[in-house]
């Protein structure tokens, strides 16, 4: 489908994928700092209540089942806590306006009290840090793309093909497409033929490819006779 045709994502759609994204971050993040002998729970004190509500208001946003998703979250992340406080809290945020309930990448930052060096090594994209200006951010990017660009052009060949293992298209920068038809352009004769045990099929699907391959050779044959 060609980008003048695909349908444009809705706000919805948009609002939930961040939330996804940030989800993904919370997780590493209470993951890292609150994990306590195989355990991942938050202390039952202010700092820890200021992370639960960060992540439980941010879940409250989910386009499906909000509540059944902040009481999981809960449940799982706050032993402590009460069925009947539970069931309060998750109300108490499902009241909320959206307005009141959605926070900027940099309040995030600001609230986690996340750092850069946390930040590159959880990979918390979707936090500032608190010890960057927006300036100094940009900057940073920009000097990590740079490297990036540099360690890509100073790759061998070799290393290069190595890591693009089971996709030599991408090693020669062509197509898939346009691989495969080089190949059959350089070897008419040579027909690939994939082993029925390493890609089950079923029958009916057996029998096509069978008569596609008999077709094959039978135009490739009167091609032969033509020229000769």
């Amino acid at each position: 489908m060609s980008k003048a045709n695909r349908k444009p994502a809705s706000d919805a759609d948009h609002w939930e994928k961040l939330r996804c994204l940030r989800h993904g971050c919370f997780k590493s993040l209470f993951a890292d700092r609150y994990h306590t002998r195989g355990y991942y729970h938050f202390p039952d004190d202010d700092g820890g209540r200021d992370d639960l509500w960060l992540w439980v208001e941010s879940t409250s946003l989910a386009q499906c089942k909000p509540r059944e998703k902040m009481r999981h979250i809960l449940d799982l992340w706050a032993p402590w806590m009460s069925p009947e406080e539970r069931d309060a809290y998750v109300e108490h945020v499902w009241g909320l306006d959206f307005y009141q309930r959605i926070k900027s990448a940099k309040e995030l930052g600001e609230r986690l009290g996340v750092t850069n060096a946390e930040r590159e090594r959880l990979k918390l994209w979707q936090f500032k840090p608190i010890d960057m200006t927006d300036e100094e951010l940009a900057a940073h990017r920009k000097r990590k793309n740079n490297e990036r660009r540099r360690t890509k052009r100073s790759q061998t060949r070799a290393e290069y093909l190595a890591s693009c293992t089971g996709k030599p298209w991408e090693a020669e920068g062509i197509s898939r497409a346009k691989w495969y038809r080089l190949r059959r352009e350089t070897s008419p004769d040579a027909i690939i033929v994939f082993s029925s045990e390493s890609i089950p099929v079923s029958p009916k699907e057996a029998e096509s490819q069978q008569k596609g391959l008999q077709g094959l050779t039978a135009r490739e044959s009167q091609c032969k006779q033509q020229e000769r």
